[in-house]
């Protein structure tokens, strides 16, 4: 069974995979890459199905399928004949053309709508309610269009909500939760360099309607507070004296261990130094909060 999934909003393609992965997540999964190498992509499907039949493929980036090339047409043709599940996604505004016996289903973009459906849909799958639908409208405006956001912070209220009802307490708890959680990660993101995350998170609070300024502050305080433990770390301190010393509690040592390990003081004071010039120009308006901002993260 071959199905193809296809769309220009690559976030939503990657939930729709997200998805079907979830479906098959008893099965064992492989995941492919097209990168013109068409032989390697029918080596792998056909000897791993010679000893499990039940394997399910993802081919991810399979730009094939827009091609007209005859040795992208016979890729397609020869994955049809190796049989078994295979899904294909692929980032296109083009129309895909392919044969009947081939299930196509084209991902819209994810807007306003669609995240009030899948709210819906995720809230009667796990038999959870709001309150009243003001509540539920309320969480709906706070939220980016992001089906990831979305699925992430519904699943939070209902680890904090009782008998399956989600009140107004609940949801302000996973507001204040998710506001330094959300900034931690951009921080982290950061300090490790991972722009595609950093990018896709700055996104999502600036639509989440955090202002800039209050990122900055709460960056810049975690910022100093990675450099206290950076030095600490370098000289040899334990967790316990660094908990009751220096205010660092045990959790945010263990997460932060591994990013600073790979990351120099050099390069920590550098940036420090960025986000202190940053602030600089935006209390002096020389520059646009939004873009300034964006332009100190991906730098």
């Amino acid at each position: 069974m071959l199905t193809i999934f296809y769309g220009d909003d690559k976030n939503n393609l990657d939930y729709e995979a997200h998805k079907v992965i979830n479906l098959h997540r008893d099965a064992p999964i492989a995941h492919l890459y097209f990168d013109d190498n068409h032989q390697e992509i029918i080596d792998d499907v056909s000897q791993t199905s010679l000893f499990e039949s039940d394997k399910v493929y993802f081919i991810h980036d399979a730009s094939f399928l827009a091609s007209s090339k005859v040795n992208d047409v016979n890729l397609l043709k020869k994955l049809q004949d190796i049989g078994g599940t295979i899904y294909l996604f692929l980032e296109t505004k083009k129309t895909i053309n392919v044969d009947k016996e081939i299930t196509i289903k084209k991902v819209p973009k994810f807007v306003k709508s669609s995240k009030h459906a899948l709210i819906n849909t995720i809230l009667l799958v796990n038999k959870f309610k709001f309150v009243n639908n003001a509540l539920q409208e309320k969480f709906e405006s706070l939220l980016a269009d992001d089906p990831f956001l979305v699925e992430g912070e519904l699943h939070k209220l209902f680890l904090a909500s009782e008998n399956h009802v989600i009140n107004e307490a609940n949801l302000e708890q996973v507001i204040d939760d998710s506001t330094e959680l959300n900034v931690f990660k951009l921080t982290n993101y950061l300090l490790s360099n991972d722009k595609k995350s950093l990018v896709k998170l700055y996104d999502s609070l600036i639509a989440l309607k955090y202002q800039p300024t209050e990122l900055i502050q709460i960056m810049a305080s975690q910022l100093f507070t990675m450099k206290l433990l950076k030095q600490a770390l370098m000289e040899g301190y334990s967790i316990s004296r660094i908990e009751t010393e220096l205010k660092i509690p045990k959790y945010v040592q263990f997460v932060n261990r591994d990013v600073l390990n790979g990351i120099s003081m050099t390069k920590l004071d550098q940036i420090i130094n960025d986000f202190t010039l940053l602030d600089y120009n935006l209390k002096h308006n020389l520059i646009n909060p939004y873009q300034g901002l964006k332009l100190t993260l991906v730098k």
